[in-house]
């Protein structure tokens, strides 16, 4: 059976790698799509047709996370960091708040997701009535409902004001829309997802193509989010916690659970890698062109004169020393590498000494300290995420119900599980229990933050950085005014009306 799924979920892989992309020309978001390069079945008029598309948008998500660059603000939390020189420019410019317009990369990570959106906007705009196929056409819509709510999701946590694009049309002089307008319509495609969607999508054993429980679970995060900064609308606290539990009480019936050990979900190897923890997620499979495998993995992680790594994505001294040790801490970390026979622990590297991110370099057995490219899964969101989430807006929404502390320690559990002095939390404040486990448990995933944003406490987080660290001292402002990412001077340049 574990050999048919595998082959299954390789099926599609293969198919969004060699599938048709929608648009494939640039980002203009007046693009006359009569202009566009488009396959001649993209008319959809069947179900095939518009199977075509889907697979051309989740190809063009896949290259939009294909590098860091897609979290590049997230260097700005407390876990992450990057090397000091080199080419590390606009991860160093995130991690010290310095981001400007015409930052290196932030072009690609303000385009890439909205070519995302103007693919599944094609989709939308062009709904089929097929009576023998409509179970399929509903769960393709579904699906685009899906994406264009999780790519403005990231889009407006990445650069506040954005212009709301939802249809096909050329010409329009769209506006930065306000980010409550924008959270308006995120919830609206997540719920229209909801709708469409099956409770677990057929011939895919885990969630890289999204299922109702996916759609419901980053519905329960945008309410988490809607609720702290910048729109601190507290009453959806409440529905973020609702949302979650849905999922959570239907966990089985979306084909989701935690796994029993979290170092696995770092390994490539096939059985590790379709697991029950992805609510969303993207299988990399590395092909000729590696286009489209997992290049913010690998070497990336790896100092550069002592393994010949590319020191992109390093882990911060002072929040690996303060995390908690365990099997948790284990299955994060790296804290030494073998290279050329000789075995190092981090603190004599050379080439700025940090510990390593296991998320990020994977296993050595399995992915060589040269590989830059991989097929490690990239997590949206993980099992562990939405529980966490549960027991956070749980609390904050003035709850204590007993099924969000055993959310709560349902990951605890499996993150002591080593430890034979470890006992369930079952009083103190629920909400910042959770969150404080969230910092641990989602460390070096890009996840960090957004939560110090929603929670405003971004100053105080990096007020805790090790004076060992190279990258140090000499912080833009850290201000709410500063939590965002300017829009890129390539896209004023086309667009000088999106100045705000």
């Amino acid at each position: 059976m574990k050999l048919d799924i595998n082959r299954k979920m390789k099926a599609f892989i293969a198919m969004v790698m060699g599938g048709t992309i929608l648009l494939t020309s640039c980002v203009d978001l007046d693009e006359d799509l009569k202009e566009a390069k488009l396959d001649p079945s993209l008319t959809l008029n069947s179900a095939e047709a518009m199977e075509a598309s889907m697979v051309g948008s989740y190809r063009a998500l896949t290259v939009a996370a294909t590098w860091a660059q897609f979290w590049l603000n997230s260097y700005g939390g407390d876990d992450v960091t990057t090397h000091s020189g080199k080419n590390k420019i606009a991860m160093r410019e995130a991690d010290l708040r310095k981001l400007t317009s015409i930052s290196e990369r932030i072009h690609t990570a303000y385009e890439e997701p909205f070519k995302v959106i103007k693919g599944v906007n094609h989709i939308i705009a062009n709904p089929l009535k097929i009576e023998e196929d409509q179970i399929k056409i509903d769960r393709l819509m579904g699906e685009a409902y899906f994406l264009r709510a999780f790519s403005y999701f990231h889009l407006t946590r990445t650069f506040g004001k954005v212009p709301l694009k939802l249809n096909t049309k050329f010409g329009e002089k769209l506006q930065l829309a306000e980010i409550k307008d924008i959270y308006i319509q995120i919830e609206k495609d997540f719920k229209m997802a909801v709708s469409l969607l099956p409770d677990k999508y057929p011939g895919v054993p885990a969630a890289i193509r999204p299922n109702k429980g996916s759609a419901k679970a980053f519905l329960a995060k945008l309410y988490l989010h809607w609720a702290g900064w910048p729109l601190k609308d507290n009453s959806k606290y409440a529905l973020a916690a609702s949302t979650a539990k849905e999922v959570i009480d239907k966990a089985a019936d979306h084909g989701f659970a935690l796994v029993d050990d979290m170092g696995t979900l770092w390994s490539v190897a096939d059985e590790n890698r379709f697991n029950s923890e992805i609510v969303f997620g993207i299988g990399h499979y590395p092909d000729l062109s590696n286009k489209y495998a997992n290049r913010h993995s690998g070497r990336l992680g790896y100092p550069g004169s002592d393994a010949k790594g590319w020191a992109e994505i390093f882990a911060e001294i002072a929040f690996f020393e303060d995390f908690p040790a365990g099997a948790r801490k284990d299955a994060t970390y790296r804290t030494e590498l073998v290279f050329e026979g000789v075995t190092k622990h981090w603190t004599e590297f050379k080439d700025e000494a940090h510990p390593m991110f296991l998320k990020v370099t994977g296993y050595q057995s399995e992915i060589k300290t040269n590989n830059s490219v991989t097929a490690m899964t990239t997590y949206f969101m993980r099992y562990a995420d939405l529980l966490l989430l549960y027991a956070e807006a749980e609390g904050r929404s003035g709850g204590n119900a007993a099924d969000a502390w055993e959310a709560l320690n349902k990951v605890r559990r499996r993150a002591y599980k080593d430890d034979a002095g470890y006992t369930d939390i079952v009083s103190g404040d629920l909400a910042e229990l959770a969150y404080t486990e969230r910092k641990w448990e989602l460390a070096g995933e890009f996840k960090r933050w957004d939560d110090l944003v929603r929670m405003e406490r971004v100053e105080s987080a990096l007020a805790n950085r090790s004076d060992q660290e190279l990258v140090k001292g000499g912080f833009g402002d850290l201000s709410t005014a500063n939590y965002f990412v300017p829009i890129p001077a390539s896209e004023l340049d086309k667009a000088p009306w999106l100045k705000d």
